[in-house]
């Protein structure tokens, strides 16, 4: 059995993403964490500050997913124009949220702890559609918001004279249960109102029509005396009203309850939800309803309460903004938690194989025959990156039991197919593979590097940890730092060059002595563009390991522009150094 695909589209707003001078670092980001839990990002769309750029990127990618989250344009300036237009598209208007203003105003006078008072565009921060939930920006001013679109709005085909008795008859019922002076001016307002249902009412109307809740019969925007209820039961003199955000202020909520006062007074039960509960939590509102209807041992169907995704009725979009650690704040925090809340996920299991010493076209011409052996539901993938190749096998099914069972064999097969060239069968680099090895035989570690300036030491310490095995780096780029420091014999830069066998080989050693380590490794080269030679062309780089007891040493010749050679050369550092650890440790 397969699992319903959960679809989703990214959209990172800012003319800064366009011209490249910032690099979109928030899409990997929000594509990873949604592939987590099993949500397929199926495209990501970037779009400058132009508003019918955006637009157009709202429309299609709505028609298109389940799911669409939004970056950037959250700012105080100018040329922020996002949360206005989401206000515009989405048919509400700018309200200030009193929660969002003290959180903005604590960050300035508390956290920040800026002179002066505070800027009035700083405050606009806590202005946001009266049609969105908000999403609490824990790390900073601008707050997320998240809002449901109808995929399709059916016409609204009102009742008119000459209409079949059945319809004529509802007509009179429901004139019988208004106030008659205010049944004509309350039918405009209903007619209106079915026709433009809120995201949460759409939901709750979904799960209360056709008699779903214990054969009752539910209604919609029914005329009660000189009220209109949101969803009514008449049977059992129940309403239920759905409360937006701005049902949260003061005087609204006066009003509210004169109005559940007089409804109490014709007779008639009112029970509240927000849209928020209504949207994420559609259990507590059936239990509750059932409750009032006391028919709390009623099982629905897990299909009568369906998800609005997953090509269902409404896309979810939402809106955070695009500083990158406020976006991973809100994307962990708020929008994981409420989307596993909403949909019912797919189970979507990656295994990873890394290898090393073949490159990606021989290994498919390796694997031809194992590729064509792979059942549907599995597929495989090709990653390669500075001289390594992941090979990366995915399924998806309903249950975790499910796609192991499928995966794993076929996962260990894959193992054997390349077991001549595997690094590790897990999904991390080989930072963290060497810093394993490394702290299970209670070895540590120190670098010597010259053309590489320090990169090598950097993979290393990226690894929470590092420190029980690094013990430290010298970045020998001069002369001087090799044969003052390291210990470098002069005569041996001389005859054969800061960039050969022999100088590397002394670099490992004086990083042994030096640094008092286990294992060392040294890296010198040329990285270009220029600095070539006809012995020694840009690219050339010698590479050693060693322990106390043993060096050995490699020569590569890379072919690429400085900052590539530089990682591919600190790569193939590490897989050298894993394989001598391994081999004689």
């Amino acid at each position: 059995m397969s699992a319903a695909t959960i679809n989703a589209s990214i959209i990172t707003i800012g003319d800064e993403l366009l011209i490249g001078q910032t690099i979109d670092t928030n899409s990997a980001f929000i594509a990873q964490e949604l592939n987590k839990i099993g949500v397929w990002v199926r495209r990501r769309v970037a779009v400058g500050d132009v508003f019918e750029d955006i637009w157009k990127a709202l429309d299609e990618e709505g028609a298109a997913s389940d799911i669409v989250i939004i970056t950037g344009g959250l700012g105080p300036t100018a040329d922020d124009i996002t949360k206005p237009l989401l206000c515009q598209y989405f048919g509400g208007r700018l309200v200030v949220n009193e929660e969002v203003k003290a959180h903005v105003k604590n960050l300035f006078e508390n956290v920040y702890r800026r002179p002066g008072a505070l800027l009035e565009r700083n405050l606009k921060q806590a202005e946001v559609p009266d049609v969105c939930t908000v999403l609490h920006n824990a790390r900073g001013t601008a707050p997320g918001m998240m809002f449901y679109k109808p995929r399709v709005v059916a016409p609204l085909n009102p009742p008119k004279e000459g209409n079949s008795a059945s319809q004529r008859q509802k007509m009179n019922y429901e004139y019988r249960t208004a106030n008659t002076d205010a049944y004509t001016r309350l039918k405009e307002f209903v007619e209106e109102n079915r026709g433009n249902q809120t995201p949460a009412e759409e939901k709750l109307w979904a799960i209360l029509r056709g008699k779903k809740i214990g054969g009752y019969k539910f209604r919609r925007q029914h005329i009660i005396g000189n009220y209109i209820a949101d969803f009514i039961c008449l049977n059992e003199n129940l309403i239920i009203e759905v409360d937006g955000n701005i049902h949260q202020l003061p005087e609204n909520q006066a009003n509210d309850e004169s109005r559940t006062k007089d409804l109490n007074i014709l007779g008639y039960k009112v029970i509240r939800f927000t849209n928020d509960e209504v949207l994420f939590n559609s259990d507590h509102v059936i239990s509750s309803i059932l409750s009032a209807l006391k028919k709390e041992n009623i099982e629905l169907p897990e299909s009568q309460s369906p998800p609005l995704g997953g090509g269902g009725a409404s896309t979810i979009f939402i809106s955070l903004p695009g500083v990158p650690h406020e976006m991973k704040g809100l994307i962990t925090d708020q929008v994981i938690p409420r989307l596993m809340k909403e949909f019912t996920m797919p189970v979507i299991i990656h295994r990873t194989a890394f290898t090393a010493g073949q490159g990606e076209s021989m290994l498919a011409e390796m694997l031809m025959d194992f590729e064509a052996s792979l059942p549907d539901s599995v597929k495989m993938a090709y990653l390669p990156n500075y001289g390594m190749v992941k090979l990366r096998l995915t399924a998806k099914g309903i249950t975790r039991e499910e796609v192991e069972t499928i995966l794993n064999p076929v996962f260990d097969r894959l193992l054997e197919e390349v077991k001549n060239f595997l690094v590790t069968d897990t999904d991390e680099g080989l930072e963290v593979v060497v810093g394993k090895i490394l702290k299970a035989k209670g070895l540590t570690l120190g670098t010597a590097e010259s053309c590489t300036g320090g990169h090598i030491a950097q993979l290393i310490t990226s690894v929470p940890g590092s420190s029980a095995y690094f013990k430290g780096g010298i970045v020998s780029y001069a002369n001087e730092v090799k044969t003052g420091v390291l210990g470098v014999a002069p005569e041996t830069l001389q005859s054969a060059g800061a960039v050969s066998e022999e100088t590397v080989r002394q670099m490992v050693q004086g990083a042994i002595r030096v640094l008092e380590v286990d294992y060392a490794v040294a890296v010198s080269g040329i990285m270009g563009p220029d600095g070539g030679s006809p012995e020694k062309p840009v690219g050339t780089v010698w590479i050693a390991v060693g322990n106390k007891e043993k060096t050995d040493a490699i020569r590569l010749n890379l072919r690429f522009d400085r900052q590539r050679n530089i990682g591919l050369a600190a790569v193939n550092a590490l897989n050298y150094l894993r394989k001598f650890i391994l081999t004689n440790s």
